[in-house]
């Protein structure tokens, strides 16, 4: 009687194990695939907007030029394919830009200018920071503006339309404004 006894105590403990182990919540999968790249910002807001921005933006915006002046109208343009192939290379550099913007981590000036205005009505970066962080969506959507038009001048540019990179200067200057007035200088009026 006593091995009857152990067998059907053994017996429950088993079906009891296994219906415990059953409900017990399964080990987390296995990542699949190689883990995400660490992104390390190298260089400030202003930094990345003085040395690629403003420079990339300049260039297309000086690509297609009419000058009038008292010796007459003067209409320049890309003509050869230097031109082309380094004009390329600057809306290349400002469509990828934006997404130099949101690494995250990037400050908006380094430590020592925090509390330094670039001028004028300009917030100083201690407070365009915080602005940007209390409102990121709207600071990604302007990047994305940004980037748009800057794909656009990229197409424009690799068709060698001379029509087509006249066209997108001016969204070029809208998306850059129109960022600048919500987190840079807010006080000024807004672009008609």
């Amino acid at each position: 009687m006593r091995t009857f006894q152990w067998l059907v105590l053994g017996g429950s403990v088993a079906l009891v194990t296994t219906g415990v182990m059953a409900c017990s919540p399964s080990p987390p999968a296995e990542p699949t695939g190689p883990p995400a790249p660490v992104q390390r910002p190298i260089g400030t807001v202003r930094e990345v907007m003085h040395q690629i921005v403003e420079e990339s933006a300049q260039a297309i915006f000086d690509s297609v030029a009419i000058t009038v002046s008292s010796e007459g109208t003067v209409e320049s343009q890309p003509e050869t394919d230097e031109e082309w192939d380094a004009l390329e290379h600057w809306a290349l550099r400002l469509a990828e830009a934006p997404n130099l913007f949101k690494i995250p981590g990037r400050p908006v000036a380094r430590p020592e200018e925090m509390n330094i205005s670039a001028g004028g009505t300009e917030l100083p970066p201690i407070e365009i920071q915080a602005r940007i962080e209390a409102n990121p969506e709207s600071f990604y959507r302007h990047l994305d503006a940004l980037q748009d038009s800057a794909v656009e001048a990229l197409n424009a540019v690799k068709a060698k339309s001379v029509q087509g990179l006249f066209d997108v200067g001016e969204k070029i200057d809208v998306a850059c404004e129109n960022c600048h007035l919500e987190f840079w200088y807010p006080e000024d009026q807004a672009p008609q």
